[in-house]
């Protein structure tokens, strides 16, 4: 810091600014370590950080808390927010300037299940995580019972919070207490305080970078992955090859992409996927009832999902199977109505040209037999009548009695009957 202030009326020192915006994941990790390469190669006489995050992946934040701690170079956090993650990321640094309104701490570990409220992890990743913090705040000289309270609501810091809530601190909070070294009206302040150089050059992410920490964001996988797997199922549901297909095909590409580019996933993860829809495809077409293709198949594609998203994996994959779910739901329940429904939809009769729509219509109530399975298309049995139906509601397997409940034009739409 002193060499920093005696070089910069010569014009040679330069503080490097790394931002840490967003959701905290792998590719911002790989980010972080290009920025301080390029940095530490080309002289920087400091690096701040500027910590604005809601925090993210553990996995990602201690690589990027280890890669800080390594480098020579003296380095700053300057914390708008640093909650969860990102307090880890911020207590790494050498000093930390909180500006104003700013908050640090909030860490501890949970679980996001959608629709369900926030869970606290298990007690083993509590432990872990609350030993990464001690020895952090104990590496930088800053209070580790403090530290540990953001993880761990089990700890009591008598007069900040109540025994139950993980540790969180205003600037002004985190100043007295020694989490932060001082409070900064601005960047330029900051910088002024630590004893950085004023003159700045800020690292940005690269396009690769930006788009791998865009599809890898947990909600935009979880949508790519239930686009994927809709498509897939829905292609195999009608004869051909068209839009739906195509579709799920370009979603799991862009799904696999986002974590070829973060270094998150590789062959093995693409190879669990695909296997793990194969055997669930089989399941669905080839094997009566649901078995061990069935299981292997989801345990397949829930260990691609694991190890491409870590801590992040519930959240993922129930995001997902609710949307898949729903999709599945819509287009049995609206995709025959459409035109491009009754497109894909099986429309001609086993043993020729379907009946004209006025015979049909005497259908209208009648009991029959499935004699394929109707997903939701197929043929059903009406006395000596062989005719194409659309199942309402629900997929219906061959063998079941299916009454007729309408008739539309030339399509006949059946329910179950017990």
């Amino acid at each position: 810091m002193v060499l920093a202030l005696w070089l910069a009326p010569l014009g040679l020192a330069k503080t490097y600014l790394i931002p840490i915006e967003g959701e905290i994941d792998p590719a911002l990790a790989v980010f972080v370590d290009q920025a301080l390469s390029r940095a530490e190669a080309e002289g920087a006489s400091g690096v701040a950080f500027l910590v604005n995050t809601p925090g993210g992946r553990v996995d990602a934040a201690i690589k990027i808390s280890d890669r800080i701690l390594e480098t020579p170079l003296p380095t700053l956090a300057v914390v708008k927010n640093a909650f969860s993650a990102g307090a880890l990321i911020a207590l790494s640094a050498e000093q930390v300037a909180m500006l104003p309104g700013s908050e640090i701490g909030a860490a501890l570990p949970v679980q996001v299940i959608p629709g369900v409220k926030y869970e606290a992890a298990d007690r083993k990743i509590i432990s872990a995580m609350k030993a990464k913090f001690r020895a952090v705040a104990e590496a930088r000289g800053r209070p580790a019972k403090i530290a540990e309270a953001m993880v761990d609501p089990e700890i009591e810091v008598e007069g900040l919070t109540p025994k139950g809530e993980p540790l969180t601190l205003s600037a002004a909070k985190a100043v007295e207490l020694g989490i932060a070294d001082f409070e900064a009206a601005t960047l330029a302040e900051a910088l002024k305080k630590a004893g950085f150089a004023p003159e700045t050059l800020r690292v940005e992410p690269g396009a690769r970078v930006r788009a791998a920490r865009f599809l890898t964001s947990s909600t935009v996988a979880a949508v790519l992955l239930a686009v994927g797997v809709l498509g897939l199922v829905i292609e195999a549901l009608t004869p051909g090859f068209g839009i739906p297909g195509t579709v799920g095909l370009l979603a799991l590409g862009l799904y696999f992409l986002g974590g070829y580019l973060a270094g998150m996933s590789g062959a093995l993860e693409v190879l669990l996927f695909l296997g793990g829809v194969l055997l669930l495809l089989a399941e669905i077409f080839v094997i009566p009832g649901f078995g061990i293709a069935g299981i292997g198949g989801i345990a397949a594609i829930l260990a691609s999902i694991y190890f491409t998203f870590g801590n992040q994996t519930l959240y993922v994959a129930s995001l997902a199977v609710l949307l898949v779910t729903a999709g599945l739901f819509l287009a049995v329940r609206f995709l025959p109505r459409t035109r491009t429904g009754r497109a894909l939809v099986l429309e001609s009769a086993i043993a020729g040209e379907a009946p004209p729509e006025e015979k049909l219509r005497s259908l209208e109530g009648a009991l029959g037999k499935a004699l394929t399975p109707l997903r939701p298309a197929g043929v059903a049995q009406f006395g000596e009548r062989k005719v194409d139906v659309v199942a309402e509601g629900e997929f219906i397997e061959k063998g079941s009695t299916v009454r007729v409940v309408r008739v539309e034009g030339v399509r006949v739409v059946v329910r179950k009957e017990e």
